[in-house]
């Protein structure tokens, strides 16, 4: 049997896989990915893209205006609207991307989070790892299963168009292989959650929607509706988007939706029975939380939906799982160079599965706080498998298929009347029910907004010293984010001055493998000379080293202290991930000690000896 050899395999090759391979080898490190999929997703799968993934992204060379060609959405489609159909007016709609809350995400961050479908993504970051020399993918072949040992897996890899089955070995395996992860399986490693949160149809389609959503243009549409109840996501309202609409597998199956059925189904939801348009694809879900109990086993590590899986209630999985990936790479690849040990890499479970459970749990939540807007529409939910039940019992499947559609006709008939006198309100009670239906609206903002989310999470772990310090807590942590230079913390976002081309903000001075050590006030000078010795003390550990003082926009300079507890001088450590190591905030100078003893706590290696100074290096007082 034909045998491969590569140090890292990636087993998945979705926007997360992709970006693992990426972020390996902008570090040196080469990686074979193999996806057992005959080419990129065709239909849009997730789309919100947000901060921090924007963030990530532009660390592997993905520009900003790279991400603006595959945005679907123009600055003006902000709102999010409940509707009875799509040809109806607005029962309650909210502005998730007023100019307000734009002004005030400016200071955490250069990006906006953004709509861009997951097949255009996946485009995207296919071309980048296609011109990486250390990155190679092969589609249309499926990982098969694998010994493993202390040294690395062994896989089994089949060609699915030829039937020929290899072996890869490698000493590393990351499974980036979804949901149903076939490489977690194969491990028994358990997922723990709440199962079976709701089963949906997803129906892909493209028409020219843009006469019915041009008064309200949204990024989603909620349809209340007995007849048609769902979701649409508005890709491009003159192209494509999507609708999904919930099954209830205890009456009825993904084969009780076939082809005419869903067209019917997405012509009520769309309330124009002649408007010309094309189903592209069908599928079904169940949407669950689960979060793998541990994140790795051996030399096999989960990211992204293979290590956690959301309800789609506030666009976090995608996401997360990009923030897995970073976490990861550079942690790996530190260790594949010899350059830290092997402890790092618990620190990727330890880090990155407390995000995923707050976000597991605000997404869940999400899901459950819509029931908020039915409720006051005086919808009941609950009662939405009774017209399931109906169609299942053996009377309805008895009925010739016009007859069942009366019937059905005639029991929504009320419900629907009823919905549309509120959204004209027709009388005063009616003009009641319609505002209570606003303000329920408005109440669902953390499913549309999460900053806090994206870029507030602080690690607790080995890979940060003095992980105890308590960080400042924003009012609300999901839509506001506080940041602060506390160790754990993401480097706060600010300016930069200098020459045209230079970085522009401070997360344009970390990643790529190395770490940053940078200062203000006192320690601001000193960091150059100790970044040298620490990187030549370690053998070349890669210490960059920055004097905030000299480098941040002069409007932007007073935040420095107050980042730092009202502090004059600081100098902190920056890990490749963006993230805060380790800070030096007395007046005292920071010593070149303790430098390298936070780098080595960090990279879980033994402080070296001490070697004389390099020439013109600057003297460190002796540890007292």
């Amino acid at each position: 049997m034909r045998e491969l050899e590569v140090p890292v395999l990636i087993v998945g090759a979705g926007p997360v896989g992709m970006l693992m391979a990426a972020l390996l080898a902008d570090q040196g490190i080469e990686s074979l990915l193999v996806e057992q999929r005959d080419d990129l997703h065709l239909a849009p799968q997730a789309h919100v893209i947000n901060t921090r993934t924007q963030e990530i992204l532009a660390g592997i060379g993905v520009t900003d205006e790279a991400l603006a060609g595959i945005t679907t959405h123009s600055a003006e489609a902000r709102f999010v609207t409940w509707r009875q159909n799509l040809a109806e007016g607005d029962l309650a709609r909210i502005d998730i991307g007023s100019a307000g809350y734009l002004a005030s995400m400016a200071p955490a961050s250069s990006k906006r989070t953004a709509n861009i479908p997951q097949h255009h993504l996946e485009r995207l970051l296919f071309a980048q790892v296609s011109r990486r020399v250390r990155c190679q993918t092969r589609f249309g072949h499926a990982w098969q299963g694998a010994e493993h040992s202390g040294h690395g897996a062994v896989s089994s890899v089949k060609d699915v168009a030829t039937g020929e089955t290899y072996r890869v070995r490698s000493d590393w395996l990351i499974a980036a292989d979804g949901a149903g992860s076939p490489v977690r399986r194969s491990l028994g490693l358990p997922m723990v959650g709440e199962t079976n949160l709701a089963h949906l149809i997803t129906i892909n389609f493209e028409a020219d929607i843009r006469h019915l959503v041009k008064e309200s243009p949204s990024i989603l549409f909620w349809v209340l509706s007995a007849a048609a109840p769902g979701t649409f996501i508005v890709h491009d309202a003159a192209r494509y988007s999507v609708f999904m609409t919930p099954y209830f597998p205890e009456y009825e199956s993904p084969a009780d939706f076939p082809p005419d059925r869903c067209e019917r189904i997405l012509r009520a939801a769309l309330g124009d029975r002649h408007l010309p348009l094309r189903i592209t694809s069908l599928s079904n879900w169940t949407m669950q939380a689960h979060i793998a109990a541990p994140y790795s086993q051996g030399r096999t590590f989960l990211v992204g939906d293979a290590a956690h899986r959301f309800p789609p209630t506030g666009g976090l999985g995608l996401n997360t799982g990009a923030a897995d990936a970073h976490n990861l790479a550079w942690k790996l690849a530190c260790v594949i160079k010899g350059r830290a040990g092997p402890g790092l890499l618990d620190t990727y479970g330890d880090e990155r599965k407390p995000v995923a459970e707050t976000n597991s749990r605000v997404s869940v939540a999400n899901h459950r706080k819509m029931r908020q807007v039915t409720a006051a529409l005086g919808l009941d939910e609950d009662k939405l498998p009774t017209m399931a039940r109906l169609r299942a019992s053996a009377p309805a499947r008895a009925l010739p298929a016009a007859l069942r559609s009366a019937v059905k006709r005639l029991l929504v008939a009320p419900i629907d009347s009823r919905t549309r006198k509120v959204q004209r309100a027709a009388t005063p009670g009616f003009a009641g029910i319609r505002r209570n239906v606003q303000l329920a609206a408005e109440a669902q903002m953390e499913h549309f907004n999460t900053l806090g989310l994206d870029l507030g999470y602080v690690y607790r772990s080995a890979a940060v010293c003095g992980g105890g310090a308590a960080a400042p807590m924003a009012s609300n942590p999901v839509l506001e984010v506080a940041q602060s230079l506390t160790p754990g913390a993401r480097l706060p976002h600010f300016r930069l001055q200098g020459a045209p081309g230079s970085p522009a903000t401070s997360h344009d001075l970390v990643g790529h493998g190395h770490f940053l050590l940078a200062g203000f006030g006192r320690h601001g000078k000193a960091c150059a000379g100790l970044a040298e010795s620490a990187s030549q003390q370690l053998g070349g550990v890669a210490v960059h080293a920055v004097d905030l003082d000299a480098v941040t926009h002069h409007a932007d300079r007073p935040q420095l202290s107050a980042w730092n507890l009202g502090l004059p001088d600081a100098a902190i450590l920056v890990r490749p991930d963006g993230h805060i190591a380790w800070r030096h905030a007395a007046a005292t100078d920071a010593r070149l000690e303790d430098v390298l003893g936070a780098l080595c706590r960090v990279l879980q290696v033994p402080v070296p000896s001490r070697e004389p100074l390099p020439s013109g290096a600057r003297p460190v007082a002796p540890v007292s």
